[in-house]
């Protein structure tokens, strides 16, 4: 496994990472605002590619175009794209979800997985059910080498774009007034309200930016890839979901993070030998190791009420952890006596349960060291990656870190 492999795959993983985290992006600040998952995100990813697509074969370019008029076509594609998709984005919130906020997540859940199929069949009536294609004259096909790895001047183009869109929306929601008014709605709606915020206005601005963010991620994939079908956004929606939760969901940074992690798991996951896969392993149960060992016992302990810390009960704590396998299950076997202390035994006895796993994972893969996954695995990389996330850490790697009732 050479060197110049893994930066190839990993330059790919990024390349999809970053898709993803356009996509993401909708879901978390969605759900950021209103705590509502808006499955309908994926078809308007896929509507935005569509959209491009279409309007690069109305305008007819080809090979024999122009380097200036296939400019402006890219140009036109992509702005009529963002417009339409971000006015989608609006009614999708106005007409579906406004009604219904009152009402049970549930009732919001149903609609919006009714939005979903609606739109995957109006794809399919207005442009049929097969892959729309994109014309390759506006797709750049040059390469640059790095270390010797030849990468497609599109990857480094989509990877450049992404980061400076989440550029501007980190901007736009940490400087801006709108953005204070995502984030004041975000936290408290009626006080947002009491304290003049137009929140409706508020809130249709966030399926706006999420709207136009997948219509960007529809038409790179469409480049990217060379054509989109009309359930592709089914998928991708499906991932990018996986990703907004797996980083923490309703956290933007979050949700760039997770993607990443996605987009390099499924390329490394399927590109490279276990015995390379092994060592991730093996990294992950050093890290492990220490979070269990060292650093949640630190914060543990630091939730002790000062009136009630002493050495004694300082150690007993930190025994849950550095002695889990003994103290943590003893702890939790017999009768529940102190709150910090069965509480700590529970997260100790999670925490080692996933080192164990680790430590499985790491022996297994060392053993069958020249083996591969096959490219179909892929999917199933992706979800127990999520799997593993939620059984260890439900909030997301940067999600809120809330506290267990006791």
């Amino acid at each position: 496994m050479t060197f110049e492999h893994i930066l190839g795959l990993t330059i790919s993983g990024l390349t999809v990472g970053m898709i993803y985290a356009l996509i993401a992006l909708g879901y978390t600040m969605v759900y950021g605002v209103l705590q509502l998952i808006n499955f309908a995100h994926g078809e308007v990813f896929t509507v935005g590619g569509y959209i491009a697509a279409t309007t690069l074969i109305y305008t007819g370019v080809d090979a024999t175009t122009p380097l200036a008029a296939k400019i402006g076509y890219f140009a036109l594609a992509l702005i009529v794209s963002i417009v339409l998709t971000s006015f989608l984005g609006w009614m999708i919130e106005r007409v579906a979800y406004r009604p219904l906020r009152k009402q049970s997540r549930i009732t919001a859940l149903l609609s919006a997985i009714g939005m979903s199929i609606v739109l995957q069949n109006l794809l399919v009536i207005i442009f049929g059910p097969e892959p729309i294609i994109m014309p390759t004259a506006v797709v750049p096909t040059g390469f640059i080498e790095v270390f010797g790895v030849r990468i497609r001047l599109l990857q480094v183009i989509i990877i450049v774009t992404s980061l400076v869109l989440m550029g501007l929306l980190a901007w736009i929601v940490k400087g801006t007034r709108m953005g204070k008014a995502m984030r004041a709605t975000s936290q408290d709606m009626e006080a947002a309200e009491m304290m003049g915020i137009e929140t409706n206005l508020t809130i249709s601005f966030t399926f706006i930016v999420g709207s136009a963010l997948a219509s960007i991620g529809g038409f790179l994939v469409a480049m990217y890839y060379g054509s989109l079908q009309y359930d592709t956004g089914f998928l991708y929606g499906l991932k990018a979901f996986t990703a907004a939760v797996l980083g923490g969901i309703g956290n933007i940074y979050g949700a760039v993070v997770g993607s990443l992690i996605l987009g390099l798991a499924e390329n490394w996951g399927v590109g490279v030998t276990l015995g390379v896969l092994a060592w991730l392993f093996v990294f992950g149960l050093i890290a492990g190791l220490y979070v269990q060992i060292l650093r949640a016992p630190g914060e543990r302990v630091s939730h002790i009420a000062e009136e009630f810390r002493t050495p004694e009960y300082e150690r007993l704590i930190r025994s849950q952890y550095q002695l889990a396998p003994v103290v943590a299950v003893k702890t939790l076997l017999s009768e529940r006596t102190d709150a910090l202390v069965h509480v700590s035994a529970r997260h100790a006895v999670r925490l080692m349960a996933g080192n164990i796993v680790l430590g499985f994972f790491a022996v297994l893969f060392f053993m069958n060291g020249e083996m591969q996954f096959a490219s179909k695995w892929q999917h199933v990389i992706s979800f127990a990656v999520l799997m593993a996330i939620l059984m260890f850490r439900p909030s997301g790697i940067l999600g809120d870190n809330i506290q267990e009732k006791v």
